[in-house]
């Protein structure tokens, strides 16, 4: 039976003490009342972290489907309904001194003229740690795996997974450079995936954009401060990875990613080209790394992600953001090139789609916003294994963003989704239905 009304949420506002500094002075004690602050004056290296809970409903599960995982998919985000423990992560890092934040932003100022090396290191457990994990890493672990005839993550269980871990080196050339080296967020896109105080992302839900990016590569990636003057500050940055979510890549072949990132002269208005180009199907001689890419060839078979953004404040209460995204994947048409859904003689797919955010700061601690979409995926390729319907996916998001504390951001949101072009398969309710509104809230509380 559908439920035939939404279930009242509740949020409780949680109390949390003041942070104390967290930076000694080199003539001082050590500050053995701050855990924090203690770390860092005997590691050198910063402590942080946060705690995620969410919880959600929909108008078009079934009672006992919304048991289960994943019964908001192909939302992602709150992707279960009830409770939720999206994430507990631990973070530690060391900074570089540098004008150019890579995967960020060029910093506008003077440029450092002393070498520097950062880290940074991240655990995760919770639900989101299983599209966290990598191939060849921690998708590998114990803990991580699902019971015999369970489908991954539709039994709720909770994943470990070390979403990024790399290393950075600053150099004085140029204007400034930057390189990055290990297992790190690709950084093509408007969204990223962690619930960092410095993520752009306004809402508790994500994209359809955001499914169908890159998230986390293996690689190296050098990023270097290009112009800073009257007409703003351009970054540009190039890497070199082994695909998507691998570790050990099992078609042997690179991909390439990069970026031109521009912001003016008072950072406030800014505009980001990124993309992500090379082979991502399984080499059927190897074992298949599933759900990563679903394509099997002997043969390389190139996919694409392109995605052109921009963010702007009119006012100095008002900010606005758009996201154009567009990416295909390459199929030969032979026999032996295989997508493991629809079978033999893949011709290939492609998708595109666009993203609008305006947000309105009412007060000093809160925000609201409205966010829509449209997102065509004729092939159904682009969003799996979040879903495998082609057609077009529309959405409109209302919500808000309010700091109990400085350290506590609770989030509430009402989205509508809708199908259109589907040819009358629906993709929601479990396959049930082509429209579904759901009602969600996260609770972010940073330490």
């Amino acid at each position: 039976m559908k439920k035939k009304c939404l279930p009242a949420l509740l949020a409780a506002a949680f109390g949390a003490t003041a942070a104390l500094p967290a930076f000694a002075q080199e003539d001082a004690p050590p500050p053995t009342f701050d855990p924090k602050g203690a770390f860092e004056y005997y590691t050198g290296l910063q402590l942080e972290g946060f705690l995620q809970l969410g919880a959600s409903a929909n108008n078009q599960t079934s009672h006992d489907a919304a048991t289960g995982g994943h019964s908001n998919f192909p939302i992602t985000g709150p992707a279960d309904e009830g409770l939720q423990l999206n994430a507990l992560q631990l973070i530690i890092s060391r900074d570089i001194k540098t004008n150019i934040l890579p995967r960020i932003t060029p910093l506008p100022g003077p440029m450092p003229w002393e070498y520097s090396w950062g880290l940074r290191a991240e655990l995760m457990y919770g639900r989101n740690a299983l599209p966290a994990s990598m191939a060849g890493w921690d998708a590998n672990w114990g803990i991580n795996r699902s019971p015999a005839g369970v489908s991954p993550g539709s039994n709720r269980q909770n994943y470990l997974a070390m979403p990024q871990v790399f290393a950075q080196f600053y150099a004085p050339w140029g204007h400034g450079m930057a390189l990055t080296l290990g297992r790190f967020g690709a950084g093509v896109g408007y969204e990223i995936a962690p619930a960092i105080r410095q993520a752009p992302n306004f809402f508790y839900s994500h994209t359809f954009m955001f499914v169908a990016q890159p998230d986390q590569v293996a690689g190296g990636l050098l990023s270097a401060h290009l112009m800073e003057g009257e007409y703003g500050l351009l970054g540009g940055e190039l890497g070199v990875v082994n695909g998507r979510q691998n570790w050990r890549d099992n078609n042997g072949s690179k991909s390439v990613l990069g970026a031109l990132r521009w912001r003016s002269s008072d950072m406030s208005t800014w505009v980001d080209y990124s993309f992500m180009v090379g082979n991502e199907q399984n080499d059927p001689s190897t074992t298949p790394q599933m759900p990563i890419q679903r394509l099997i060839s002997p043969r390389g078979q190139r996919r694409e992600h392109h995605s052109l953004a921009a963010q702007f404040k009119p006012t100095g209460t008002l900010r606005a953001a758009v996201e154009f995204g567009w990416g295909r994947q390459k199929g030969d048409g032979q026999a032996d090139t295989i997508d493991i859904l629809t079978g033999p003689g893949f011709t290939g797919a492609q998708y595109g789609g666009v993203n609008g955010l305006l947000a309105y700061r009412m007060a000093h601690d809160l925000e609201v916003g409205v966010r829509g979409e449209v997102f065509r995926d004729p092939k159904g390729f682009a969003l799996f294994p979040t879903t495998a319907v082609p057609g077009t996916f529309n959405a409109v998001t209302l919500g808000a963003r309010y700091h109990f504390h400085p350290n506590v951001l609770f989030r509430p949101e009402v989205r509508y989704d809708w199908q259109s072009k589907n040819g009358g398969v629906p993709a929601y309710g479990g396959g049930t239905a082509t429209r579904q509104t759901t009602v969600s809230a996260d609770l972010v509380l940073y330490y």
